[in-house]
């Protein structure tokens, strides 16, 4: 894709609060402009719903393709109004967070824990690529789940640069387990932005096992938190963060608008 400005929208009124900007990488996988829609404030409901056209009239002057939207989820006065303009609910998102990881106990395992090297990059692109299926560009079913696996693909490739972000593999002597992708955000924190496990080792036990070996490898490291995103209706992962004594931040609600097929 042409390298091009950055789309950005800033709206600031007495009934209305709205600022979006594109997502560069998610446009030149889905082949049109897409765009986040970073603050929604709506201060009063019947000017909002004025003010909004404003938005919309800029949505159809750049020609956006999809725009995404995360919500507290008792944002709704915000909800209504995306719903009352084309946005449909997609997924309720959590926040497990794991504090005082320097005092958990942590049993031992052999797997391995390491960065990640331009030689891995096949095989990982290929994990990142085939173990998805609950996330929300392969659950709307206005999209095509190809191009989610593709921007998943693109992630794991681009990361292994990144300036913040760390791409890890895990081994189990010599077989490729999983991959993560982590970043230190915060004095003694860290996130995980992507996890996965391959899919000819899903449901083999290695589950609790690498996300154990992973707490212990951040533990080293000297984190005292670990905090990441999940989809709610991942239930098998949901109940794993559970079980490793994760608690459970506010959820968020996930909104997409797509533009109609002509």
């Amino acid at each position: 894709m042409t390298q091009h400005k950055r789309l950005e929208y800033c709206l600031a009124t007495s009934g209305l609060r709205l600022m979006a900007r594109e997502e560069p990488w998610d446009s030149a996988i889905f082949r049109t402009p897409v765009v986040r829609i970073q603050e929604l404030q709506v201060l009063e409901p019947r000017q909002a719903m004025t003010d909004y056209q404003d938005y919309k009239s800029w949505v159809e002057r750049e020609r956006l393709g999809i725009v995404s939207c995360r919500l507290a989820q008792d944002r709704l006065r915000e909800s209504m109004l995306l719903e009352a303009n084309g946005f449909r609910f997609i997924e309720m998102v959590l926040h497990p967070r794991l504090d005082h990881l320097q005092k958990q106990t942590i049993k031992e395992d052999d797997l391995q824990i390491l960065p990640a090297i331009e030689a891995d990059l096949e095989n990982l692109r290929h994990i990142a690529e085939t173990a998805f299926s609950s996330e929300r560009y392969h659950i709307d079913p206005r999209l095509d789940p190809a191009l989610g696996n593709q921007r998943y693909g693109r992630w794991v490739c681009t990361s292994l640069s990144h300036a913040t972000q760390c791409l890890l593999k895990v081994l189990d002597g010599e077989r490729l387990i999983g991959l993560f992708i982590v970043e230190a955000t915060a004095s003694q924190s860290m996130y995980w932005h992507l996890t996965a496990i391959a899919p000819q080792w899903q449901g083999c036990g290695y589950g609790r096992r690498v996300w154990c070996a992973m707490l212990r490898h951040h533990q080293a490291e000297g984190y005292a938190t670990v905090t990441t995103t999940i989809s709610a209706r991942n239930i098998r992962v949901l109940n794993l963060y559970a079980q490793l004594g994760f608690r459970f931040m506010p959820p968020e609600m996930t909104f997409h608008w797509v533009r109609a097929a002509a």
